[in-house]
């Protein structure tokens, strides 16, 4: 490769950002995706003092659910509103709705309004990750962008990080509200951030031609019967697999009748993408891309595990071993730091050398080894030992965390990047929301048969009842108090060894990626950008040169 080639690809193009403005723009996308980590994050913590207060153990899952249901069958809409309207202004329409949501839950009377509220912000959510990934790709060069993507993402995992601790020391010494508080004057300041500094204009030919499209032929490309099958057949899913087996045993009618409709509506959205062809919702020309499908099947698999530890360590840890809320989030960081560490490391080593795949199978061995040892701990664990096994797991999934993102710039062409995008979020909400609604639906029948086995001073349903923090309140006996602790972890672990399933079923997938560099699809665009204008000076003075003559 030569020197001036590598240069050439790193050069600015007439659309993207440099110097402080690019450094405003960056920090303004990190401060939007870490309300969002921080709103997926910091509820864990509170989770246990939620349940004490509204008596709604029973509801764990629809905390997360609710979110992660939002959030998840919004993607597909939201890739299409990215690719066709602009991408600022949707960016800042996210923004708000996010804003109404948070103002919900911290004003909730109940559980019941928290879970709306909940809802009303994986709307707004839904759009922030993509916004600020389609954001990106408009104000860098494609080999810039994984450095970039790596930044940002990172900016996901400070959220996670700090979510957990601020949402124990909120919970312990204000109220668990101010954890949704908290997201209003922040959201308000990346509005105005992003409102003045990021620009309006969009990289890409394809870009611009979708920009000056009329109303009714974006309209048409938003596919309205497809959003409909596609977000009833995920609402179905969602349903049953959290009330399956909990509200309503797997047998009842309520449950095959959700199994039969989700089925139904899948069938007939995979035929209405193959009848409608490129104007679908989701177009099959990306999704037959390799390393768009395999991608999204490795962050399904992520999306569970990750989900399932930002929910269930802290239950683990003040139920089972009855630290503070505020206790339980600084434990936490064993996992998520090591987590922001390695993407960042793994997103500069992509921009430099631009392979990718080899780092990808990495991240997941690490992880798998990693989520298998999380099992092993228990009440008596110690805390070099689980804190060890965490920061395996987390150096693992950080590794792997970004690079399906960076497949999808490497492998479509700019006008289907918010497409790919919003595959690859919806799969890693979609794999978080299920394993949330199976977990909960384990924790709860593994703590009906374990509390029996270790005290019967205490049954299980007031165990239940009173949430994963108010096991102190149920019994002034040591020993009792140490038995329903163990329960609680035995009780836990099988959520854990459902994040392994999670990791696994994420490995065989990534072995099936295209082994792509980044770096050199840069300079074979930039190449080709070159000489297409090359081609059009060419023509514009051939045709002046005409006119003269005449």
């Amino acid at each position: 490769m030569a020197a001036g080639e590598d240069r050439n690809a790193s050069e600015p193009g007439p659309h993207t950002l440099t110097s402080w403005r690019l450094a405003v723009v960056i920090g303004s996308l990190c401060l939007g995706i870490f309300l969002f980590g921080l709103d997926t994050n910091i509820i864990g913590t509170a989770i246990p003092r939620i349940t004490t207060e509204f008596h709604s153990l029973g509801d764990v899952s629809w905390y997360g659910s609710a979110y992660l249901l939002a959030v998840t069958v919004i993607q597909p809409l939201f890739g299409n509103f990215y690719k066709f309207f602009n991408v600022k202004k949707v960016y800042l329409i996210s923004l708000l709705i996010f804003e109404v949501g948070s103002a919900i839950c911290a004003a909730t009377p109940s559980s019941g309004i928290l879970i709306l509220g909940r809802a009303v912000l994986g709307l707004g959510a839904a759009g922030l990750l993509q916004g600020a990934l389609a954001i990106i790709s408009n104000v860098v060069s494609l080999d810039q962008v994984p450095m970039y993507q790596g930044i940002v993402v990172s900016a996901l995992g400070i959220s996670v990080c700090i979510g957990p601790v601020l949402g124990g020391v909120l919970t312990q010494y204000a109220t668990w509200r101010w954890c949704f508080l908290i997201n209003i004057p922040l959201g308000v300041a990346v509005m105005g951030i992003v409102l003045l500094f990021v620009p309006l204009k969009q990289q890409g030919e394809q870009n611009t031609k979708n920009m000056h499209m009329t109303t009714i032929e974006k309209l048409r490309h938003m596919d309205t019967i497809g959003m409909i099958l596609f977000s009833g057949a995920i609402c179905c899913l969602l349903l049953v697999v959290t009330l399956g087996g909990n509200t309503y045993p797997w047998k009842s009618a309520r449950c095959i009748g959700l199994f039969v409709t989700f089925g139904v509506l899948w069938i007939g959205f995979c035929f209405w993408l193959w009848w409608r062809g490129d104007v679908a919702l989701i177009p099959l020309k990306v999704l037959r891309q390799r390393s768009i499908w395999t991608g999204a099947l490795v962050l399904f698999g992520l999306g569970m595990a990750s989900q399932i530890y930002a929910y269930y360590f802290p239950i683990f840890f003040q139920a089972s071993q009855g630290v503070t809320t505020t206790q339980s989030g600084v434990r936490f960081i064993a996992l998520v730091l090591p987590e922001i560490v390695a993407i960042g490391i793994i997103g500069w080593l992509v921009t430099t050398w631009g392979y990718y795949y080899s780092y990808l199978l990495a991240g997941l061995i690490t992880a798998s080894v990693g989520a298998g040892l999380l099992t092993m701990i228990n009440i008596s664990t110690g805390t070099v030992v689980w804190a060890a096994f965490m920061v395996i797991t987390g150096i693992g999934i950080g590794m792997v965390q970004q690079i399906p993102y960076t497949a999808v710039q490497a492998v479509l062409d700019t006008t289907d990047v918010a497409t790919g995008n919003a595959i690859a979020v919806f799969s890693s909400q979609l794999g978080g929301a299920i394993a949330l609604a199976i977990a909960e639906n384990l924790l709860i029948s593994k703590l009906e048969t374990s509390i029996p086995r270790y005290t019967s001073v205490v049954t299980a349903e007031t165990v239940i009842s009173v949430g994963a923090s108010g096991l102190a309140t149920l019994t002034d006996s040591p020993t009792v108090l140490h038995s329903l602790r163990e329960a609680y972890s035995d009780s836990v672990r099988y959520t854990f060894i459902l994040a392994v399933v999670g990791v696994a079923i994420s490995i065989l997938p990534a072995c099936w990626m295209e082994r792509v560099n980044i770096k050199r699809i840069s300079e074979g665009r930039k190449s080709a950008s070159d000489q297409k204008t090359q081609e059009g000076a060419g023509f514009a003075i051939v045709n002046n040169s005409e006119w003269l003559n005449v």
